[in-house]
């Protein structure tokens, strides 16, 4: 199955230290090119963020839209690329308030 940008999908995302992954939802950022031409997709962590919360979070301001059960945030400072095999299925998408956040954020942090 192929995925589009801003899609909320389930990833096994893989801890920082990269010893171990955890199922939980992610928010696809990268073009849909990039899948095209190199069957990856660059995506960020979607948390509950029950241990707190860091500075650049954002609040999803629609959770049902975007597929999940519970009040999260989204954590660009936590991103990772994957592979189809590593997609469950899609979960929702992001309102456009939500898309902007982020798309400020990775300027912010990718100029």
């Amino acid at each position: 199955m192929t995925y589009s940008r801003w899609d909320v999908v389930s990833v096994e995302f893989p801890f920082v230290e990269g010893t171990d992954s955890k199922r939980r939802p992610a928010v696809i950022v990268s073009a849909d090119k990039l899948h095209a031409e190199h069957g990856t997709y660059w995506v960020v962590m979607v948390t509950t963020a029950k241990a707190g919360h860091k500075l650049s979070d954002i609040p999803v301001s629609d959770r049902k839209r975007a597929g999940l059960p519970e009040d999260c945030v989204i954590r660009v400072s936590r991103i990772t690329t994957l592979s189809d095999s590593r997609i469950d299925r899609k979960l929702g998408g992001l309102s456009t308030k939500d898309r902007n956040a982020i798309t400020a954020l990775l300027r912010r942090y990718a100029p």
